[in-house]
């Protein structure tokens, strides 16, 4: 068997692993698609969105692989990641936690979701406004502008933490409505 054909296949089969009794993900190919050969990290990062609680919908372009990071894109990424409950308050948003949403969309592109819009249930928090949030962590990632709670159109949420484990890059919690993705430490949880 060709050598490239049996990395697919090998990563196809671990890719439909089992865990907790139900199958890990449901995109058997995708991971291939991460090598560097590919150049997942070189295209546009292009974020599709919308946030129920402002009725906003949008693109954020943060990162043209002709130009690097985008500085309008950046600011435009922090506006609608804002405290829209406290004064919309902005807070300067870590650029990995934008890298990691266009990575999770992008992946649900290329497994075949069609239009896996993501929705923005909650990202920066202001300290007084998480403070009155039943159950926020006192030092939430939320507060420093390093965490989302998003749903992904026509993917579970028990996926998308799968999809988020898989970058490694901080804490993924699942939530029945929701999942919770920051780049702080390693770590996961249920909720």
């Amino acid at each position: 068997m060709e050598r490239r054909k049996f990395i697919k296949s090998a990563l196809g089969m671990a890719a439909v692993s089992y865990v907790g009794g139900a199958a890990a993900i449901l995109f058997p190919d995708e991971a291939y698609a991460f090598s560097e050969k590919n150049g997942f990290w070189e295209r546009d990062r292009i974020i599709t969105f919308r946030r129920p609680d402002t009725g906003e919908k949008g693109i954020i372009h943060h990162f043209s692989r002709d130009g690097g990071y985008l500085q309008d894109g950046y600011k435009q990424a922090c506006w609608y990641l804002r405290d829209a409950k406290d004064n919309n308050a902005v807070m300067k948003m870590d650029v990995q936690l934008l890298n990691l949403l266009y990575a999770i969309q992008e992946w649900a592109r290329m497994a075949g979701k069609a239009d896996p819009i993501i929705t923005i249930n909650s990202a920066y928090r202001t300290r007084r406004r998480n403070a009155r949030i039943e159950g926020a962590a006192l030092n939430s990632m939320h507060v420093s502008g390093k965490a989302v709670d998003i749903t992904v159109r026509g993917v579970e949420n028990w996926q998308v933490a799968e999809m988020a484990k898989h970058f490694r890059a901080g804490g993924v919690g699942h939530y029945n409505a929701f999942t919770h993705v920051d780049t702080g430490r390693l770590r996961s949880w249920n909720g």
